[in-house]
């Protein structure tokens, strides 16, 4: 079982860096499954500009970024997305990378883990984002908890930092949203490979 952990912050010294390696912290202790992270920052890929959606165009072969970025998310059982908010939305890397989706991720289970620096921890974007997902095939599981303040509760490192309340909430839900996440894609891996025979 695969799951890639969506890094979805192109930006120079982002938060999100801190959230993703606690995040894989975390995915130590899930011991019935191999997960990978895949930053968007790293296949710096173009603008969408197809002339027919993915799905649409079968005869496509993509740049060989955009190829990868296809690849990397074909291998994976399931998605942990973590996300910021800018302006009540998902970045524009996040939706851009999603565009570039045919059938990839199709009956695939997503989590999302929206964070910012503030009090609402990007709750809009997680929103938004389980929108997206689901219009392109995903099945976004139902719980989340919007991770306010990451800034003050991670160190650089993606440690914890000691004397929150809300922190052991975070460090309790993560591991049990991973597992979740595992336990769905365990559940509909077999679905899938029926609709793919069929």
């Amino acid at each position: 079982m695969r799951i890639g952990v969506v890094l979805g912050s192109s930006r120079p010294e982002r938060l999100g860096e801190r959230v993703c390696r606690f995040v894989m912290c975390c995915a130590r202790d899930v011991t019935d499954a191999a997960f990978y992270v895949i930053d968007l920052a790293s296949y710096q890929l173009p603008f969408f500009d197809e002339a027919l959606p993915p799905w649409n165009n079968a005869a496509r072969e993509p740049e060989a970024k955009v190829r990868q970025w296809l690849d990397d998310m074909a291998a994976a059982d399931g998605y942990f997305f973590v996300v910021p908010e800018y302006n009540y939305a998902v970045p524009a890397v996040v939706k851009n990378a999603l565009d570039f989706l045919g059938h990839e991720a199709d009956g695939k289970p997503a989590s999302v883990l929206s964070y910012s620096d503030t009090d609402h921890g990007g709750n809009i974007a997680g929103h938004e984002l389980r929108l997206v997902l689901n219009k392109l095939g995903m099945l976004p599981l139902p719980k989340s908890l919007p991770f306010a303040h990451a800034d003050h509760l991670l160190d650089r490192n993606g440690q914890l930092i000691a004397g929150s309340g809300f922190g052991a909430k975070v460090a309790a839900f993560v591991p049990w949203s991973l597992r979740e996440l595992v336990r769905y894609a365990e559940a509909l891996r077999p679905l899938r490979q029926e609709a793919f025979r069929a």
